[in-house]
């Protein structure tokens, strides 16, 4: 029977199953794509492109009759924006001794069966070339060294397969892990490589902190990030201050070697002595969900990393997550306190403590206090509480409370989001449950679905200890 995979409807098969099951008792399901339990590793991996760039290694790594066998395996299949990710190209593959490649496959192959969904909490395991795995249950959802299993423990002929956004393989140095990426055509990180040469003759040596043997997590800002910092050529980078670029480098430095998944509203103080805040959002598990954006997405300083990106790229002395802006610097202070000290929203401060006494449920003073709760808010100023018929702070204290309860939801999204992570014209939901729209062609603007025309941000992406604030001057309705 040909076996003919589609990773999305699998994952959708996967979590219907039970249903169906139930629903149709001992009727036969004739549309499976994947029957379970009758096709081996590698015919699955033959039989679906998401898989073609592993197929390729394996074949090249002559490991197609231990995937076709009958020893039983545990195998955690990278797609193909995995290989990508992680630096290994197409040419990179085919440049790479046999050997080398075999090692890179059995990195993803466990001996004997390990069925991911019964995990508690955590499990060490080791792949048949000796490489070391952490595999995790949080919640409802698994990972492998840090990325998404993005369908656990689909039964296969000899054992379980697993489909991974995350390849696992390991550099000897993070230098190493960054010049993977210089040198495949996959050149993301020229500028950071610069970056590090330049900064490393100041007053720290980050050549040397990369290649030692203390571990370290980066958070590795793409070229984009360099150029959107204001360094539009690796000459300008070259003619930078080394010093200069050393603590942007140290802000995007922890100590430890630490996968996505020790990351989670909780912050974490960088090499410089200065925090990074965190948020995560969980993978939207769902069969109208597509596989593109069916992943854990991660967030620092409101600046997405994880497994939509490369991200959990390891080495021996640390791990490395890319990012594609450089980490905007918090103000370290909650966003109830940032708004309540500035002389512009000094009417949106009262409208907060307003709105707070509508319904408990929704303290809004309470919640952007809270650091374990982030959210994202966009102030309206003075000006444009003015315009919206409030003529002053006494205008919004005479207000019915529900009524500002009501304007001030449209105003606030679950945790930090950075307006470069929305895609222009992009639905973003607040907690109203209402969608607004981020506009991002000639400046970011953000509109309701009220509103006539769209709102420019004044004041974008200040960090807090407890969310993002944006300034506007207009009310979202």
């Amino acid at each position: 029977m040909k076996i003919a995979i589609n990773i999305t409807r699998a994952i959708a098969y996967a979590i219907m199953a039970i249903f169906v099951i139930n629903i149709t008792a001992c009727k036969k399901l004739t549309s499976y794509d994947y029957p379970s339990a009758t096709g081996t590793p590698y015919e699955i991996i033959s039989n679906d492109g998401n898989f073609s760039t592993f197929k390729s290694a394996v074949d090249k790594a002559g490991l197609a009759d231990m995937l076709s066998g009958k020893d039983e395996y545990t195998i955690f299949a990278p797609t193909n924006s995995a290989f990508i990710n992680a630096g290994y190209t197409a040419a990179v593959l085919q440049a790479m001794l046999s050997a080398d490649v075999a090692v890179l496959v059995k990195n993803h192959i466990v001996s004997g069966k390990i069925d991911v969904n019964t995990l508690s909490t955590s499990q060490n395991a080791t792949a048949v070339s000796g490489f070391s795995l952490n595999l995790q249950k949080i919640g409802n959802l698994k990972y492998v060294n840090g990325g998404d299993i993005l369908n656990p423990s689909m039964p296969v002929t000899n054992g379980f397969l697993n489909v991974t956004n995350t390849l696992l393989t390991s550099k000897a140095t993070l230098n190493d892990a960054i010049n993977t990426y210089v040198n495949s055509g996959n050149a993301q990180l020229t500028y950071l490589a610069a970056a590090i040469a330049r900064a490393s003759t100041g007053s720290t040596n980050f050549t040397a902190l990369l290649t030692g043997t203390t571990p370290y997590t980066l958070l590795a800002p793409n070229n984009g990030a360099f150029i959107d910092g204001g360094y539009a050529t690796i000459a300008a980078i070259n003619a930078a201050a080394p010093d200069v670029l050393g603590n942007i480098l140290k802000y995007h430095l922890i100590a430890g070697a630490k996968f996505t998944t020790a990351f989670d509203s909780v912050p974490v103080t960088a090499y410089n002595g200065n925090p990074i805040y965190f948020d995560k959002v969980n993978r939207n598990i769902s069969p109208t969900v597509t596989q593109a954006t069916n992943i854990t997405a991660w967030y620092a300083n409101g600046i997405t990393f994880g497994n939509g990106v490369p991200a959990n790229i390891m080495a021996k002395n640390g791990v490395l997550h890319m990012v594609s802006r450089l980490l905007p610097t918090p103000v370290t202070v909650t966003t109830l306190d940032r708004i309540n000290t500035d002389a512009t929203l000094t009417m949106f401060y009262a409208l907060i403590q307003r709105a707070s006494t509508a319904d408990p449920k929704f303290n809004f003073a309470t919640m952007l206090a809270d650091p374990l709760h982030t959210y994202t808010v966009f102030a309206v100023n003075n000006t444009g509480l003015q315009a919206a018929g409030y003529a002053n702070v006494a205008a919004i204290n005479a207000e019915n409370p529900l009524t500002l309860a009501a304007i001030l939801k449209l105003h606030i999204i679950p945790k930090r989001i950075n307006n470069i992570n929305i895609a222009d014209n992009g639905a973003v939901t607040t907690i109203a449950g209402t969608n607004i729209t981020f506009l991002l062609t000639g400046g970011f603007k953000v509109q309701g679905p009220s509103n006539s025309t769209s709102i420019p941000v004044i004041t974008p992406n200040v960090v807090t200890t407890t969310g993002l604030l944006n300034i506007i001057g207009a009310v979202i309705k």
